[in-house]
């Protein structure tokens, strides 16, 4: 039977109905899971505090995976941090301008964006965290000023085919420095290269004296695929595309079907 030590979960398309909530049921097999003392873990391509939220509000304590692994804290302590440079940052924000894609940035603290738009008001909404207007040629020293440090960097566009074309072109010109990978169909994310959710998962088993054998993973889109490719135990949730699928050991029910309290109480 399987030894479950950890259970790392996305947090969109996951841990989260279609409306951004969780539901009774989700939240009643966390617990479970948790009061037998299993390690549960939230990594997401999230800030801190937005995750910080997900946990007082499951009523859990635990590591975080933030910025899909770029960031692993547990507490007041980090477990693990990988930034990206403000020149590299610089040059792939001056690449993608023009080309019909909105971006954040997002620091150790907050996130930024270098003018008002609806993308703004809707990842407040989403994140529950508010973002600041900085333009972004000004901001490398408006952080430097404050002490942040970026750690990824998100390109969103209503159109899928814009996104799926500009990892392309982003990946032939910047996959040395960085990793490309989208997100959901309208999001693609940059970080650090080397870095993914499979990091944050290694990064939290050597804390805790887990070995990944005792982890199990669950999620949804592409930039889950590295914590599925280490985890003992993987799921794939019913709304992942088949390609994520197939890359885990099992299959639950959707997001909107408690697909992640199904796949944990198999395993209890």
């Amino acid at each position: 039977m399987f030894d479950c030590k950890l259970i790392c979960t996305d947090i969109d398309g996951t841990l989260l109905d279609t409306n951004h909530q969780i539901s009774a049921e989700t939240r009643r097999v966390i617990t479970k899971a948790y009061n037998k003392g299993i390690t549960i873990a939230l990594v997401s391509g999230r800030k801190a505090s937005s995750l910080e939220l997900l946990q007082k509000d499951l009523g859990i304590t635990g590591p975080l995976g933030c910025y899909s692994g770029a960031l692993v804290i547990d507490g007041g302590k980090t477990l693990a941090s990988h930034p990206i440079s403000w020149e590299a940052t610089q040059q792939v924000l001056a690449f993608v301008e023009g080309k019909g894609l909105e971006s954040f940035i997002y620091t150790d603290r907050r996130w930024y964006i270098h003018k008002q738009s609806p993308w703004m008001a809707y990842e407040t909404s989403v994140s529950k965290t508010e973002g600041k207007v900085v333009p972004f040629d000004e901001l490398p020293g408006h952080c430097a000023s404050n002490g942040e440090t970026p750690y990824k960097l998100l390109c969103m566009s209503e159109d899928p085919t814009v996104v799926l074309k500009m990892e392309s072109l982003l990946q032939e010109k910047f996959s040395s420095q960085f990793n490309i990978y989208r997100s959901g169909p309208r999001y693609l994310e940059i970080s650090a290269k080397g870095v993914d959710k499979g990091l944050a998962l290694i990064s939290i088993c050597k804390a805790y004296g887990y070995e990944t054998s005792q982890a199990m993973a669950i999620g949804d889109y592409y930039n889950d695929l590295g914590m599925l490719k280490v985890a003992g135990y993987s799921v794939a949730m019913a709304n992942a595309p088949d390609d994520i699928k197939s890359h885990a050991h099992a299959v639950t029910a959707s997001n909107s079907e408690d697909g992640l309290a199904k796949a944990i109480e198999a395993i209890l």
